[in-house]
This record gives structure tokens, sequence and C-alpha cells, in this order.
């Protein structure tokens, strides 16, 4: 035997209870020389107080007492103990059969006079190992419904009807019930109805199956007392039918605010892409202006060329005045693709994710920068690949090129060379 055992077995109190001063001298003496700890009385009352008062992790009793049978007291002993395993073996020269049925109606064990002080002892370690069991189960017990009604998720179990069978602190809390008010009740009543048909079909799609699986879904969840639903991710195992009626632990994330501040953060990044994109045309908006003023230049200096002599009468011949009209007509047709590419990059929409070619919407992005780099002196050297496709959002893609543009030509130096080129 270890000495980590030797060591328990000293712990383990061992309380024998016999009138007879010989006979519990006797059995003391087997006892303290097996190493445990030992604790005699001499009646059965003195014998309860003592386990009333202290922690006995056995108790040797004799049958016949002159204050209360050994079988009357073995039952009390019961009764005090409660949910503890407190194991009582009855010592007596009683050994006829009807004496040890009696006797194990509340009794662990039976040993009758004379005895061996092997037998004594084997009996006597049998019942101790059983106690330790006892204890760890309790204890793992104790654990697990710690764990059950602290954890901070809802918990809940139910029976094989789908009903529930108890519930932990935060379900109690998050639906302001009591475990009376739930017990009993089945699970569907706490979904919305349109949803209590899917979750049922959620639960009989697994309880099918003879092995333990994890199975999760997302639900709204309403209590007796709650106006707005909580929105539930929920997970459950089928434990299958078991002695305490149990069929499935379910667990429930309570998602609702987690769900409410994605939705806060969905609209925060709308917001700052809004942000950025009329920043961005902020910024542009002087290059458009710059960029305008050239074509328009055109079309005002050779329109009012064509005005001037229309009003003196003065000839223009036909080729002249053709000449004059196309310029015209190319300068505005160059506004009108400078409006419709701000315009473009202006506009808001959802993403459409296309496939596109990466040099148009380079160059479109750089006819929306170019006056800024001509004022800048800055050079641009391009160097993309032809044909270079890619899977984006075309005008959200266009702003990227165009903050990344901007960033640069705001750091760069005059007669400097921005240099677009694949990595």
């Amino acid at each position: 035997m270890s000495s980590q055992s030797d060591q328990q077995q000293k712990l383990e109190k061992i309380l024998i209870v016999d009138d007879n001063e010989q006979t519990a001298t006797f059995i003391k003496f087997l006892i303290d020389e097996a190493g445990f700890i030992c604790k005699v009385a001499n009646t059965a009352n003195k014998a309860l107080e003592i386990i009333r008062s202290e922690a006995i992790d056995l108790v040797l009793l004799d049958v016949v007492m002159p204050d209360m049978d050994g079988i009357t007291a073995a039952g009390t002993i019961k009764s005090i103990s409660g949910k503890e395993f407190i194991p009582v073996i009855l010592v007596t020269a009683l050994s006829a059969d009807e004496d040890k049925v009696a006797g194990l109606t509340h009794a662990d064990d039976y040993i009758t006079k004379p005895f061996s002080g092997d037998e004594l002892l084997a009996r006597i370690g049998s019942l101790l190992r059983i106690r330790r069991l006892h204890k760890e189960l309790s204890l793992s017990k104790f654990r697990y419904q710690s764990l059950y009604e602290n954890f901070p998720h809802l918990y809940i179990s139910v029976d094989e009807d789908k009903k529930i069978v108890d519930c932990n602190r935060f379900f109690r809390e998050t639906f302001d019930v009591t475990r009376d008010e739930v017990a009993g009740q089945y699970i569907h009543s706490f979904f919305k109805s349109e949803e209590a048909e899917m979750f049922e079909h959620f639960l009989r799609s697994f309880a099918i199956s003879d092995i333990p699986m994890v199975h999760q879904g997302v639900f709204r969840l309403n209590g007796p007392k709650q106006t707005e639903p909580r929105l539930i991710n929920v997970k459950a195992v089928y434990i299958g039918e078991v002695e305490s009626g149990l069929s499935t632990v379910i667990a429930m994330e309570d998602v609702t605010r987690q769900t409410q501040l994605q939705e806060q953060q969905k609209i925060a990044r709308k917001q700052l892409y809004r942000s950025a994109r009329l920043a961005s045309i902020g910024t542009l908006a002087s290059g458009v202006a710059h960029e305008l003023n050239n074509p328009l230049t055109a079309i005002l200096g050779f329109s009012s060329v064509l005005v001037e002599r229309i009003e003196t009468g003065e000839q223009i011949n036909e080729s002249e005045f053709k000449q004059y009209l196309q310029i015209i007509n190319n300068e505005a047709l160059r506004c009108r693709d400078i409006v419709e590419n701000l315009s473009k990059f202006a506009r808001e929409g959802d993403s459409q994710i296309r496939n596109i070619d990466l040099d148009n919407c380079i160059r479109d992005a750089l006819k929306l920068t170019n006056s800024r780099m001509v004022r800048k002196n800055i050079h641009l050297s391009y160097k993309l690949p032809e044909n270079v496709r890619v899977n984006a959002d075309a005008n959200k893609l266009e702003q990227v090129i165009i903050n990344i543009i901007s960033n640069s030509l705001d750091f760069c130096p005059e007669y400097s060379t921005i240099e677009i080129a694949p990595v």
C-alpha cells in the first residue's frame, strides 16, 4: 500500500458502538493496529451524539444494546447522514437468516461473532473504498452542479417529452422566472411561435443518434414576462434517457447584445466609408475644377471667336468653321468624361463584386488626380501588365487607388516620381 493511501487511512475515523467492554477493546486494538482513528461509544445514544458532532467514516455497531437496538440505531444513523454515505457494519452474535435480513434493511454489512480480525478488517476496507468512491462521486456532482448553475450561459435540461427538468441561474435571471415556474413546461413555450417548429426539428434531428453529439442553431426566445425576444445561440447535446429523467442538455448563449453591436458596427463602417468618400471628393474637387478649366477655356475661346465673327459679319470658311466646332465638341466631351468620373466615384450603392479590368480602374482614378500631379510637377511611371483582371467592386477599388495616389501626392515633393507597378 502506498504512503499516500496509508495517510488517507490514518485520516479515516471509525466509531465502535458496543456495550461489552471486552469486545469493544478487542475491536479497538484491531482498528488501532490497522492505522485508523478510533472512537468508542458504549450506548447507541452516545454514538448518535458523536455522529452529530464529529466526522465519522464508518460505524461498527452491536445489535443488542440496553438503550436502543442496533437495527434502529442504524436507521437513525442513515437518517442523520442524509446524502452522505456513512457505512454501518452490524457486529452481533445473532446469526439467524431473519436477523441478517432485518439488519441489512438499514446496515451495509453484517458480521457475526465470533469473527476473525482479518475478516473484519477486510469488510471495513471494502466499505471504506465504497465510501471514498461515493465522496468522489458526490464531489464531481457538486462541481457539475456548481458549473451548471453559475456558468455565464443559459442552461436548461429537458426530458424525453421536451419538458424542462431544470434550469440554471442565468436562465432564470434572463427570463425573470423561478425554477418552479418553468419546471414541467414545454421548452417550445419559450420560442417564438414561428420558430417553435424549427426548434422541434432541431432537437429531433440529433435525438435519433445513439452517440452524444453537439448541435448548434440560432433562435429567438420569448420569456413569459418579456415583450422583446432574445436572440439565442443554442447548443444542445442528446444524452439519452437516464435515471434522472434527463434527455437533452441545452446550453444557450444570449447573443442579443452582441448582434446589436455587430449591427451598430456595420452602420459605423458605412458611415466611415461615406465620410472617407466625402473627404476624397473634397480633396478631388479643386483638382477637378482645374481639370475642367482647360477644356472650358478652349470652349469659351473658340465659341467667342465664332460669335464675334457672326456678329461682325466676317466671313468664315467652312473648313475653319468645322475645325472650331470639332474643338468645341471634343472639349465638351472631355468635360462630360470628367464630370461622369467624379459622379461615378461619388455615387453610393451596394457592393457589386464583378470581374473588372484593373487597368481601366486605375486609369479612371488617374483622370481624377491628374491635375494635382500636373500642379506639383509629379511624374507618373505606370508599369501594369495588360489584361490584368480582378474580382472586386469597381467603385470601392477606385476609391482605394485614389486614396493611395492622393496620399502619395500629399507627401511627395515637387518633381518626384510616383510609380504604379506590380510587386
